[in-house]
């Protein structure tokens, strides 16, 4: 279904769920900036204890995923719901990545949890995070899936080429070597997503008008 076939019903709920997104990625934005001056303070604070870094950190994961389960739940899972109303077929995997999200959110104050509570070394601290980056990874890229629907519904070549940037992007940043390299192309990609994003909710509003 194209964008100009839907009824004015489901651009209403599109709408919604499109401007619960943006909205959601805002606000992660400037939480993800709060989280970096955190880590960094935590670091730089640590002077080669271990134990305090660990526990730092164990205590900044446990706020992160405090802070992170409202927002996603609001934001993210009850946007991309909205659009998976619309048609499942096509956007129910993002809601999937939307659920995915709020259970990474429990996972990350329990890893918090642990970190703060027990005494173990960077190694193992590093080994026990992988899995967890791996399956946020996935989240990711079955929440990307369903915008990069959106945009190729709605022709908006902004978003599309965000989502593949930031797919990209994200597997770059796993290898050492070059992450900066990746972290340099996800910001790209970010903005070009928001930009996308804005220009469908634009879209939707102007067919919502000429109905």
């Amino acid at each position: 279904m194209a964008g100009g076939a839907y009824s004015k019903e489901q651009l209403a709920l599109l709408l919604e769920g499109v401007s619960r997104i943006f909205n959601g990625f805002i606000v992660g934005l400037v939480l993800g900036v709060l989280f970096v001056i955190a880590y960094v303070t935590i670091v730089l604070s640590s002077f080669g204890n271990v134990d305090f870094l660990i526990h730092g950190f164990g205590i900044l994961f446990i706020i992160l995923g405090l802070l992170s389960l409202p927002i996603d739940y609001y934001f993210l899972y009850s946007g991309l719901v909205y659009l998976s109303r619309v048609d499942r077929n096509k956007y129910g995997i993002g809601a999937w990545g939307g659920l995915g999200l709020l259970v990474l959110s429990g996972v990350l104050i329990a890893y918090g949890i642990y970190l703060a509570i027990s005494h173990i070394s960077l190694s193992m601290l590093l080994i026990i995070a992988v899995p967890i980056i791996i399956v946020g990874l996935i989240i990711q890229i079955l929440m990307y899936i369903a915008l990069y629907r959106l945009g190729n519904d709605f022709n908006v070549s902004y978003l599309t080429a965000g989502i593949i940037i930031l797919i990209v992007a994200a597997v770059i940043y796993a290898i050492p070597v070059i992450n900066i390299a990746g972290g340099i192309l996800a910001l790209v990609g970010f903005i070009l997503m928001l930009i996308g994003l804005n220009e469908v909710k634009k879209k939707i509003e102007a067919m919502i008008m000429s109905k």
